[in-house]
Order: C-alpha cells, then sequence, then structure tokens
C-alpha cells in the first residue's frame, strides 16, 4: 500500500488517493477461471459467500481453505457424513451452515432449492454439470454457477483445482493432490506384476440394505480397487448399477466393500442366508469402508487413505504400512490434527469390522 501511495501524484485528493489503492487491491484478487464444463467464469474478487450442493465438496474445500467460514449452504446428506465422522470436532463451524438448499430426498437428488439458496446471497455455487435438470435453474438465477463433473477420479483433481483458485489456495490444492498422486504411483508399482489369478474379485455396495447398488466399470471404486490390486467383480457392468441377489451370487466376489451410503455392515450379510453362497461371506472378507473426515468411498481428500486401507486387505504380504499410521500422517497434513487411538478406532470401524478376517492387523498394538 505504501508503495502504491508513493507513486500517485501529489496534487490528488486523499480521496483519490483510497479509490486507486482499494481499486488497485480488488484487481489484485480478480479471478478468471473455466468450470468442468468449458463454462469460463469471472469474479471481480474472490468469492467469500459459497453454496456447494455435490455431497463429497464441501469439506474438500474446507481442506483446502483451511475453515468453515465461507461455505453458507451445503447439502444435508454432506452434512450426515461430517456428524457422524469426526469431522464435527475438526470443523465445529460446519454446524452454523444451511443444508436445506435441495428438494429433499436421499443421496442421489441434487435439485436445487433456488428460492432457499438465493436467500443465501451467495457469491458463487458449485454444482454438478452432469445434469441440465439441477445446474441450468441456477444458471438463470445470474449467480456465477461453477460446474463441477462426477464419476471418476480424475474429475475429482479437476475440480479441486478449481476450489484452490476460489479459496485462494491453489499452493494448498496442489499439495494435496501431489500427495496423493504420490500414493497412487507408490501403489502402482507395488502390484504392477500381479496377474489377474491374483487380483481378488471385489465387489462394492454403494447400497446394500434395501437396493442393491454396485460400482462398475469407470467408477471411483472401480479405479480404488484396481489401484489396491483387486478386479471389479462386476465385470462390464458400467457406472453404478442396480442388481439383484442372483447377480450376486454368478460374479462370487471374494471380497465385499460396504460404503457409507448406508447402514449395512458385515455382520448383516453373515448371518442372511441368501449370502450364504458367496465366497466373500463363507470367508468372512466383508469389510465396512471406514469413515474419517469424510467418506472414504468416493474420491475426497482422503482417498489415499481408503487406496492404502483397502491394499493392506487384499495384500497384506505386500503392504506392511500401518494404517493407522497413515491416518495419523494425513490428518496433520489435512487438518493439523492428530487423532488419539480410540478415534481411529472409529474411523476405521474397528469394533464393526472385527469379525472379518484379517482386521485385527488394523487394532493399536
Amino acid at each position: 500500500m505504501l508503495s502504491l501511495l508513493h507513486w500517485v501524484r501529489p496534487s490528488l485528493g486523499l480521496a483519490t488517493i483510497l479509490v486507486i489503492a482499494f481499486g488497485e487491491l480488488g484487481s489484485a484478487n480478480a479471478l478468471d477461471l473455466t468450470d468442468q464444463r468449458n463454462l469460463k467464469l469471472s469474479f471481480s474478487q474472490l468469492p467469500e459467500r459459497l453454496v456447494i450442493i455435490p455431497i463429497p465438496a464441501p469439506s474438500t474445500f474446507m481442506t483446502i481453505d483451511g475453515g468453515d467460514s465461507k461455505i453458507v449452504g451445503m447439502n444435508d446428506y454432506a452434512a450426515r457424513a461430517m456428524q457422524e465422522g469426526i469431522f464435527g470436532k475438526l470443523f465445529p463451524g460446519f454446524r452454523k451452515i444451511q443444508t436445506a438448499i435441495t428438494t429433499g430426498g436421499d443421496a442421489s437428488n441434487f435439485a436445487p432449492n433456488v428460492e432457499a439458496i438465493l436467500a443465501l446471497r451467495p457469491d458463487a455455487i458449485f454444482q454438478w454439470a452432469n445434469n441440465n435438470e439441477v445446474i441450468g435453474p441456477l444458471d438463470r438465477t445470474g449467480i456465477p454457477v461453477v460446474g463441477m463433473r462426477v464419476g471418476s477420479f480424475e474429475n475429482y483433481v479437476e475440480y479441486v483445482k478449481l476450489m484452490g483458485k476460489i479459496a485462494g489456495r491453489e499452493d494448498r490444492a496442489n499439495e494435496l493432490l501431489r500427495k496423493q498422486e504420490e500414493t497412487r504411483q507408490w501403489l502402482t508399482s507395488r502390484f504392477a506384476d500381479l496377474s489377474s489369478t491374483q487380483r481378488p474379485r471385489v465387489l462394492y455396495f454403494n447400497r446394500a440394505t434395501n437396493t442393491l447398488r454396485v460400482s462398475g466399470k469407470g467408477t471411483a471404486l472401480d479405479f480404488a480397487i484396481q489401484l489396491a490390486g483387486g478386479q471389479n467383480a462386476v465385470g462390464g457392468t458400467a457406472s453404478i448399477s442396480t442388481v439383484t441377489i442372483e447377480q450376486i451370487l454368478a460374479w462370487n466376489p471374494q471380497v465385499i466393500l460396504l460404503g457409507n451410503f448406508d447402514s449395512a455392515m458385515p455382520s448383516d450379510l453373515y448371518r442372511d442366508p441368501r449370502w450364504q453362497g458367496v465366497e466373500a461371506v463363507q470367508a468372512r472378507r466383508v469389510y465396512r469402508v471406514p469413515l474419517g473426515g469424510y467418506r472414504w468411498d468416493p474420491p475426497s481428500h482422503e482417498s489415499a487413505l481408503g487406496w492404502l486401507w483397502l491394499a493392506g486387505l487384499l495384500h497384506p504380504e505386500r503392504v506392511q504400512e500401518s494404517i493407522r499410521a497413515s491416518v495419523k500422517s494425513w490428518f496433520g497434513f489435512l487438518y493439523n490434527y492428530s487423532p488419539t487411538d480410540e478415534e481411529i478406532d472409529g474411523i476405521l470401524f474397528l469394533k464393526d469390522n472385527a469379525g472379518s478376517a484379517g482386521y485385527e492387523a488394523y487394532r493399536a498394538h
């Protein structure tokens, strides 16, 4: 500021000087970006009030930004994961964020409640761009809408970069992606020589209680399973699909993962007569996916932990690294927080997974 004032002609009045000075500061914070639908957006300054509708995005943005003060609206389903996990302790202010920003329903409903969103006076809105029915009504409000793509880890990488720009923390976003890429490369090299017969058939359930929904080829879970040294049991089934128990029996997975968008636990499958012919149940290799600051199933800032957790279950002889030590290391980086052993037990669903093969190795020693 002093150097700027030094170069202003003495004949200018103080008011003019201040206008020039603050105008220069404002332009320094101007932002131009292209979202994931290739739409160009411009901001005269970094947005301070954000509404984030996609479920995994609020916690990732808070991790990049270092706080929860900029988010004024978020999806209720994302808030539930934060309430169930440790995130509420890490960012207690998230409980004040308004959640009535969609028309209601479960995790698959992203239809915006436009009136409620407008009442929050956001500077920008994040929304999935895969469906014009959920992003089109927001575009018509005149508020800048940052379109995000869903479905793959590559899409996640790109929207993390967008978040870094909007938060003014590109360095932080890039460091997160660098650390995740480091883990990805390490696992890739670890399992590069595995044959298909050495890769267990793994089935991930997005839902397993009333509806059986699995993640097929090309999804983020397909990516995670392969990275961890497995193969997706669904074969050529694409995307997220609803299937029958007969189809599950035909696939006969060797490992089953139960996701955090559902309440199913390993014990539910172990005692259900319909599942007794499945190899994963017979071998007691059914596991509830952990829940840390966010769910470990979809792409997020904690994805590397999910990859390491699964790799340790599928190939304990090749992955000797302690998942508990990894949790502490990543939580230090992401949240500047060191979780207790009891908190790590909760994150790993140690009690619920205790009856499953190999989970004793994840206990504190």
